[in-house]
């Protein structure tokens, strides 16, 4: 307790030493956490904006006989007798162990009907879905479909049908008001007519079938084969098709971030534990009379080493603290100036707050061993002859 007293009373006594020590090492962890902070942020703005590349899973039926195609894969059994998906296998999806990772799950019903002498694809779809899916969807003329008897025209398809917002389009032998045309978008929805799909159902006839179920999906707590073999268990009868190279990209895009901080940050800690190792030196050189009187009264090598490292300690700690505080308020301010386009939200991780204190404490100490050693074999004699 003697010891913990001596070293107490040091920190306090010589505040400018202790306010330099605090400063430097709290600067560097502030950096490290504040780029930590924003790395985070960034991770997860990133995660959201790479999910508007759309599907990255596709279920389709285990048989594939008809030559019309959507979005470079052949859809399967969209008019033959083979085996059909429900929209009871949609929401088994929703059942599987990693479908926290699943953000949207858009159901699809193709069909081909006859449009003013013309044979067309007709796309059931539930249109909140889709256009969370898609959000690159934009809408050249026209709104969004307000209802089941509204539909939604890709744009080639609008004009080879002649059609225009707010006229009618004759589908078998009912009428559908087209709500909107859809910008191009250089995909198979360019040529399109996209409807409800409770509606397409029901009109032509397919009860609760559907074609193909589109999935956009990050697992970042799991393989992406992981979570398409759990699909497959609960959707039997069904081939689960893997975009790998969208997850890779959104996996990469979080891991190149996270290591950029985490590369950054070590550089920080070392310039910081550089300040500490320099500071503690120039300090030892500073206090030779006082270590002198330490050994003179009594005080061993280990008594010596333990005083000056529970200084460094105590002000590690101090540096920890301040310095986490200083990385988890200054991004907020400097962020929106700095990096607008980006919508970056902050939250509070008690993970990050225990590795500033953690890793102040661990600089401090590491930078400090040196010195202190140094200091405890002082001769005492010479220490004493420069009083």
């Amino acid at each position: 307790m003697r010891l913990i007293d001596i070293a107490i009373n040091n920190v306090r006594r010589k505040k400018g030493r202790t306010f330099f020590l605090v400063s430097g090492l709290a600067l560097g962890i502030g950096a490290a956490v504040a780029l930590t902070a924003v790395g985070d942020a960034m991770n997860r703005e990133v995660m959201h904006a790479m999910d508007e590349f759309g599907a990255n899973i596709l279920v389709l039926p285990a048989t594939e006989d008809l030559p019309l195609s959507y979005g470079g894969l052949t859809v399967s059994a969209v008019n033959t007798g083979g085996r059909m998906l429900t929209s009871d296998d949609a929401a088994k999806i929703r059942t599987v162990k990693n479908a926290m990772n699943i953000s949207t799950i858009a159901p699809k019903l193709l069909v081909v009907s006859k449009i003013a002498n013309r044979r067309v694809l007709v796309a059931g779809v539930d249109f909140p879905s889709e256009f969370k899916l898609k959000k690159w969807w934009r809408l050249s003329a026209g709104l969004r479909p307000a209802g089941p008897g509204d539909v939604l025209l890709g744009k080639d398809a609008a004009a080879a049908l002649g059609l225009s917002p707010g006229g009618d389009i004759s589908l078998g032998n009912t009428k559908r008001r087209v709500a909107g045309v859809l910008d191009r978008t250089g995909s198979q929805d360019d040529g399109l007519v996209f409807a409800d799909i409770a509606w397409v159902q029901d009109h032509f006839r397919r009860g609760r079938a559907i074609s193909l179920i589109e999935l956009s999906a990050l697992c970042s707590g799991c393989p992406i084969d992981e979570l398409a073999a759990q699909i497959s268990a609960v959707v039997p009868g069904s081939k689960v098709v893997a975009v790998k190279e969208t997850v890779e990209l959104k996996m990469q895009a979080m891991h190149y971030f996270h290591r950029f901080s985490l590369g950054i940050s070590g550089l920080l800690l070392i310039v910081a534990g550089m300040i500490i190792f320099f500071a503690m030196t120039a300090s030892v050189k500073e206090r030779v009379n006082e270590i002198g009187l330490f050994r003179a009264v009594g005080f061993r090598t280990g008594h010596i080493i333990a005083v000056l490292l529970t200084e460094a300690f105590l002000v590690s700690l101090l540096a920890g603290a301040t310095g986490y505080l200083i990385g988890i308020i200054s991004p907020r301010f400097i962020a929106p100036y700095l990096m607008s386009v980006y919508n970056l939200t902050f939250t509070f991780d008690p993970v990050l707050a225990v590795g500033a204190l953690v890793s102040s404490v661990l600089v401090g100490l590491a930078a400090s061993v040196y010195p202190a050693v140094r200091a405890s074999r002082l001769d005492p004699v010479e220490a004493l002859r420069t009083l």
